[in-house]
């Protein structure tokens, strides 16, 4: 039952012909391998949205970045602080510079740092300054954040003040009523996530040299060695991080003491970590509109191009056909003018199948006049006394003359079925009667031929035509008889609880890869060179009864590999 010849390409049925089609076939080239856009490689099941959403992932650089950047701006406030409380400590030496007289006070016994350290009184409070006149000088200078110590060349405590701890600022409430609800969601969500990855500033750090006076460190030795210092340390508990520096008092060329000027880090701390919360939130917010704003703009984009499809779909019928007008969109970007563009294919495409339809039916009724014509001057010839060559010529011409009346016969066979089957009233009948008639008569049409009939009592009670139904029998056992290469043509019925399977199967060839589908085709036709009158409707014909009662139908190779066999599944007549 295949549509194959051995050695040749598939063989649809038999009234698949030599003609255009045919050549066709042959003449074409194998189909390439298609290779896919890379795009379509790495993402081979995302939509659209998707695909959206994927790439907004690259959003999320973006909080990497601002981190990057407050770092850089973590580390620029920590500079500027270095070079401001350097300039502080300089300004005030430069006060004091060449002015013995504030340095002449008689030191106080409990004021030097070394005996202080080596006292270990911890807790203690420092005594007053040692020399009241600078103490009035720096004291001034008190309502800046940051302690200021002045010492002498035997460490001395001369003068001291402000503190080290500051108080936090006060937070302004929200002034709207959106601003309060971002404010309650910002301490609901995003503060813990802040106090995660974020150093936070803490005032309630340890600060011994509040009682001691100022370590002992770098700074106030580079001090009193001449040089401007700047130096850093951490408390004794690690809470926070004192900057310190410190500058020389000159008398003449001789160091008489030191400025220092303290102050933590926390100031730098907070303002990074409000900076950070303040870009963050924005970034968060454009991320998130940005995500919504994409998503539903994928949303939309991807709408329409499923109504695109769905409306293409629509358009075309499973035989190909328009069905009727393609509706093209308005819109002015690229979508609206595919579907135009769609719109107008399928427009010169109904046109072009309007012709084909009618081509057949105008040349059939154009060419039965001439055939006519050139029958009856045959039979007249042939009453004519000829010679035995002259015969032989005539009988030529009319086999000539009967095949071309089968052509014509064909092309108009499937439009004109078509017709007859929208018009056609359906009606209950048991097939299985039919399908043991139609399998007798085939024993008698073709006695060089044993035909097998497997499960004749099956009951298989359908909605559909039994005339039609014989009519698709002929068309698969003629194919599976003209290309049976030995052993019987078998028919078998296979019911089921939801239908029921009608199979032919014939020993023979087997089909070519990726012909199955294209076997119910109208006007395929891929055979040998032999001259009968195939035009590739047999198998579509068989397919349009299929539909007409509500089944399908396909071909395949046999299990075993020896043939092919075609199986038309016929749903149940329901009670």
């Amino acid at each position: 039952m295949a549509s194959v010849t051995a050695g040749t390409p598939p063989h649809p049925d038999p009234d698949r012909g030599e003609g255009d089609a045919s050549r066709a076939s042959r003449a074409a080239p194998a189909p390439r391998a298609s290779r896919r856009p890379f795009g379509a490689q790495v993402l081979p099941s995302l939509g659209i949205r998707a695909q959206l959403v994927l790439a907004l992932t690259v959003l999320l650089a973006l909080p990497w970045l601002g981190w990057q950047y407050l770092n850089e701006i973590g580390r620029f406030l920590r500079v500027a602080q270095d070079k401001s409380l350097a300039a502080t400590a300089q300004a005030i030496a430069t006060a004091l510079n060449d002015r013995p007289r504030l340095f002449d006070a008689p030191p106080d016994p409990i004021a030097s740092f070394a005996e202080e350290r080596n006292a270990d009184e911890g807790g203690a409070a420092l005594p007053p300054s040692a020399s009241p006149e600078i103490e009035q000088i720096i004291r001034g200078l008190s309502r800046i954040d940051a302690r200021i110590w002045v010492v002498g060349r035997d460490f001395t405590v001369l003068a001291h003040s402000g503190s080290l701890r500051r108080e936090p600022p006060a937070e302004a409430p929200p002034s709207t009523p959106l601003g309060t609800v971002w404010h309650a969601v910002e301490g609901a969500t995003l503060e813990p996530l802040y106090r995660l990855i974020l150093d936070q500033p803490n005032e309630n750090f340890s600060d011994e040299a509040a009682a001691k006076g100022p370590p002992r460190g770098r700074d106030i030795e580079g001090a009193l060695a001449g040089i401007l210092t700047v130096d850093h340390r951490t408390t004794l508990d690690g809470k926070a991080v004192v900057v310190a520096a410190a500058s020389p008092v000159w008398l003449g060329d001789r160091v008489e003491g030191a400025v220092v000027v303290e102050q933590t880090t926390n100031r730098v701390l907070a303002e990074r970590n409000l900076a950070f919360e303040r870009l963050f939130d924005i970034v968060l917010a454009l991320v998130l509109l940005g995500t919504v704003a994409l998503t539903l703009f994928a949303s939309r984009l991807s709408s329409r191009i499923r109504r695109l499809r769905d409306a293409a779909e629509a358009a075309i019928d499973a035989n190909g056909r328009v069905r009727g007008a393609f509706a093209g969109s308005r819109d002015g970007d690229e979508i609206g003018d595919l579907s135009r563009a769609f719109a107008s294919a399928l427009a010169r495409l109904a046109e072009f199948a309007d012709y084909q339809e009618q081509m057949a039916g105008r040349l059939s009724h154009e060419l039965r006049t001439p055939i006519a014509v050139v029958r009856s001057s045959l039979e007249n010839l042939q009453q004519q006394p000829q010679a035995a060559d002259a015969r032989v010529y005539i009988d030529r011409a009319k086999e000539g003359l009967a095949r071309l009346s089968a052509i014509l016969t064909r092309m108009t066979e499937a439009a004109r079925l078509e017709q007859a089957l929208a018009d056609a009233p359906h009606e209950r009948y048991d097939a299985t009667p039919v399908i043991a008639a139609c399998v007798d008569g085939y024993r008698i049409a073709y006695p060089d031929v044993p035909f097998e009939l497997v499960n004749p009592d099956a009951p298989l009670v359908v909605d559909g035509a039994p005339d039609l139904l014989a009519q698709m029998l002929d068309k698969l056992t003629s194919n599976a008889v003209e290309f049976r290469t030995s052993g019987p043509v078998v028919v078998r019925v296979t019911p089921g609880p939801e239908g029921a399977w009608i199979d032919v199967a014939n020993t023979g060839p087997r089909l070519p890869p990726g012909m199955g589908a294209r076997l119910f085709d109208s006007m395929v036709s891929i055979r040998a060179q032999d001259g009968g009158a195939h035009l590739g409707l047999g198998l579509f014909v068989a397919r349009m009864i299929a539909r007409y009662h509500g089944g399908s139908i396909e071909a395949a190779d046999r299990a075993d590999g020896e043939g092919v066999i075609v199986s038309v599944r016929l749903p149940l007549a329901r009670a």
